[in-house]
């Protein structure tokens, strides 16, 4: 509710918005209207539809220890109705959105079937395709062409393939892999992660940010979109369209002191703030 409720606040008042959520565990009709009352707290113009993606429990059980929830990724553009072109897939509780997202939803996807910012993993030796991926991207929030996913069957694929991969990020790795030629660069404001883990990390000379984490020199030169220097990354840093705290989880109390106040007004706006404080004490951590 907490990344939901950052994006029905931020949008322009002429985007159209249609919530898709891959429902998977022990999720209920009550936790389902709870999310739907966000329309009557925050923005009433809002479409929000929930999928039965439990398979994947089943058919891709042992893939990442994250569980369940992000292998219903892999699944949700196959069980979206046909007239949605496009999904932006947003990671629930690590990320927050603070602009519009029409950009990222009309970027020129080329001949992608995937398109997402750049991850410290770039350089990884694919499984499946047998060559170096020096286009990898991050699989929390990223851009997905609906129709040639379908076409292609890749959940199919990564059923198939699924027991190749043997890492805390494997779902990452198959899209990376398996869709190995058709996976593109975003601008990093598009799922840009936290520049230090905590406060005093930022504090400290001298000042290394996390994005020195990434390879630049695997980064392909012909995505004139990404940064070719850190010193370009520290600088959009200030003005993401998504924020992706991944490296510095905000439930656990880590995290930049800027980023966390956003995220407890969410919790605010979204009338949750104690039940979150109670479970996840470090969301509310001042």
């Amino acid at each position: 509710m907490i990344t939901t409720a950052s994006i029905m606040d931020s949008q322009k008042l002429d985007t159209k918005l249609r919530l898709h959520f891959a429902v998977v565990k022990e999720f209920n009709v009550k936790q389902m209207l709870k999310i739907y009352s966000l329309r009557s707290k925050i923005r009433k113009d809002v479409e929000f539809n929930f999928y039965n993606a439990k398979r994947v429990e089943k058919e891709l059980k042992g893939l990442s220890p994250k569980g369940a929830g992000i292998c219903a990724r892999l699944l949700l553009p196959q069980l979206v109705v046909d007239d949605v072109k496009r999904l932006i897939i947003i990671d629930n509780g690590d990320a927050i959105v603070l602009r519009d997202l029409s950009e990222m939803y009309n970027w020129d996807m080329g001949n992608n079937i995937y398109m997402g910012v750049p991850d410290p993993g770039i350089g990884k030796f694919g499984i499946y395709s047998k060559k170096f991926l020096n286009v990898y991207i991050n699989g929390g929030n990223y851009l997905i062409d609906v129709k040639k996913v379908k076409s292609k069957n890749m959940y199919q694929k990564f059923i198939k393939y699924k027991n190749i991969y043997n890492s805390i990020f494997a779902e990452q790795d198959m899209i990376s892999d398996i869709a190995y030629g058709q996976v593109g660069y975003l601008p990093i404001r598009f799922g840009l992660i936290s520049p230090y883990y905590n406060d005093t990390q930022s504090d400290i000379h001298p000042f290394n940010t996390f994005f020195q984490t990434i390879n630049l020199k695997r980064v392909d030169n012909n995505y004139s979109k990404i940064p070719l220097n850190f010193n370009e990354y520290n600088l959009q840093a200030f003005n993401p369209v998504i924020a992706h705290h991944w490296n510095a989880k905000w439930m656990d109390g880590n995290g930049m002191t800027i980023y966390r106040r956003l995220v407890q007004y969410y919790i605010f706006l979204a009338g949750i703030w104690k039940e979150t404080c109670k479970k996840y004490p470090g969301y509310c951590k001042k």
